[in-house]
């Protein structure tokens, strides 16, 4: 099995002013490159963010965050559903309230694809917000995949060159060198967020970032091949 991330980036316009514009080109396309065993995990971007940013984690800004995250989980599962992936929409909100982790592991075993998203949770007697990059790292810790890819609208650049491999020994070097997500709504911390959870990850399995938008890429991550920037313990 693997677990796979699909940026928010990726699948809505994530640009300053863009409020609930998914990108269904790009959906359609990825969904196309879709299949096999794993969980998917999707952000929501436009449709999270700048919610989040307006009203705060207010009963009003929850709840409207809240609704907007499902509206974009639903697009993306209607596409998933009409290539007969048989998705199955597991909400994070209702989820972690009280964990079950096996449902998830059934599912799978069932011939479903569990499809989880950023989203606001009640946790320790108040909201907070979960990114799709911490859901990713909570189902990596449960669960033993064969490996974690994160496809983003870009790939892991320093100093304009794509970095082929990090040594996670070697991880604040790196994340040192990442900036934020500048110009773009976002809440849970752009590319470096990303590299903090997936290089908590590689301490158990090969993590994949890369850029989703790339032809196939999706599709040759999960046939097993190197795509965009692998984290690791040592070089293959």
């Amino acid at each position: 099995m693997k677990i796979l991330k699909i940026g928010g980036s990726l699948i809505t316009e994530k640009s300053e002013g863009a409020f609930e514009v998914s990108r269904d080109d790009v959906i359609e396309s990825l969904a196309d490159q879709i299949k096999g065993r794993l969980i998917l995990v999707h952000g929501v971007g436009s449709f999270g963010h700048p919610h989040v940013k307006r009203y705060g984690l207010t009963p009003h800004g929850i709840s409207v965050t809240h609704l907007a995250c499902l509206k974009i989980n639903l697009r993306f599962c209607r596409a998933l559903a009409e290539r007969g992936l048989n998705p199955m929409p597991v909400h994070p909100l209702e989820f972690f309230h009280r964990p079950n982790f096996d449902l998830l592991g059934d599912l799978v075993e069932s011939g479903f694809v569990p499809v989880m998203h950023g989203d606001v949770i009640y946790e320790n007697g108040e909201f907070r917000v979960i990114s799709g990059d911490e859901i990713v790292r909570i189902l990596a810790e449960r669960f033993d995949p064969e490996a974690v890819g994160f496809a983003s609208d870009t790939d892991v650049i320093i100093g304009e060159e794509v970095v082929e491999f990090i040594d996670v020994s070697r991880s604040e070097e790196f994340l040192e060198k990442i900036g934020s997500a500048e110009g773009k709504h976002d809440v849970t911390g752009g590319m470096k967020g990303k590299l903090m959870e997936a290089m908590k990850i590689a301490e158990k399995t090969d993590v994949y970032i890369f850029n989703g938008l790339k032809e196939n890429a999706v599709r040759d991550f999960l046939k097993g091949e190197w795509v965009g920037t692998r984290i690791g313990r040592k070089s293959l």
